[in-house]
């Protein structure tokens, strides 16, 4: 039986469809499953965190393969199925939970820094990035699904129309790779955009060196919503034209330039004397 077939049977068997709310869009094609096991480099020596876990299809093949699978799961009726199979497994704990309500400090076992593998609902995406770089010393890789424009932000480069807030927001705490895309077949039901499977790797500090880390992403924040104007109308809140040019020009940054330009160093230096001079 394909994956497809055994999610349209457990559907039929309990009376229910994909729940919209929680952006339930099950991974069907198999052949995905190996490639997020590689791209995770997952060794039974690895603790991995799976936000998600759905039917449990990517959950057998991880429990195959790593030391301990740690599955999160928010629907009580798929958790009802992952219970089943895995209730009896050591190597698999089922968590019944949201993930943005859990503290991840009490998933992860003593002395572990465990992979974080997810096929991540696309609304709430943001919110599980944000919430696994708040524990980046106690993470190391992740390899996450999620809506492939987004995926394309997060790794984009200065100057490009995806690049932004997001993209530098993330890169502060991790290297970020693309590791493929994958069209709308590959899920039931068919989401109405395509996917991408991201890489991180946590990194052991900061990507850059900044004074007080709220007013550095304050700063980036302000700068891209006007990322089509030049810097020194863009930041005006944050000094006066004059005083902004004599920062900038010190900087060897031009006020013409607009924020898409940016790198995050120079954003973490511009932040940098600018907190300074409030």
């Amino acid at each position: 039986m394909t994956l497809l077939d055994q999610v349209k049977t457990f559907l039929r068997t309990n009376r229910i469809h994909p729940k919209k709310q929680l952006g339930q869009h099950f991974l069907v094609n198999e052949e995905v499953l190996p490639i997020i096991i590689e791209a995770g480099e997952v060794s039974n020596t690895d603790v991995v965190i799976e936000i998600g876990a759905g039917l449990g299809f990517l959950t057998t093949e991880l429990a195959s393969n790593a030391r301990k699978v740690i599955a999160v799961e928010v629907d009580s009726t798929l958790y009802g199925e992952l219970d089943s199979q895995f209730g009896n497994n050591t190597s698999v704990d089922i968590i019944h939970g949201d993930f943005l309500a859990l503290d991840i400090s009490t998933l992860i076992p003593n002395n572990t820094k465990p992979k974080v593998i997810a096929n991540l609902p696309y609304a709430i995406t943001t919110p599980i990035l944000w919430k696994l770089l708040e524990h980046t010393d106690q993470l190391s890789n992740c390899v996450l699904m999620m809506q492939r424009e987004v995926a394309e932000r997060i790794v984009a480069s200065p100057g490009g129309k995806d690049y932004g807030a997001l993209t530098i927001g993330i890169s502060y705490y991790a290297d970020t790779t693309m590791i493929g895309t994958l069209l709308p077949n590959n899920f039931y039901p068919e989401p109405k955009v395509e996917s991408a499977l991201l890489g991180l790797s946590m990194l052991d500090a900061p990507r850059v060196t900044v004074e007080n880390e709220s007013f550095f992403f304050r700063l980036v924040r302000e700068s891209f919503r006007g990322r089509r104007k030049m810097l020194k109308n863009t930041l005006k809140r944050f000094a006066t034209t004059d005083k902004l040019n004599e920062i900038l020009l010190n900087l060897d940054i031009a006020p013409q330039r607009r924020p898409e330009t940016l790198d995050i160093g120079e954003f973490a230096a511009l932040a940098n004397v600018l907190h300074t001079n409030i």
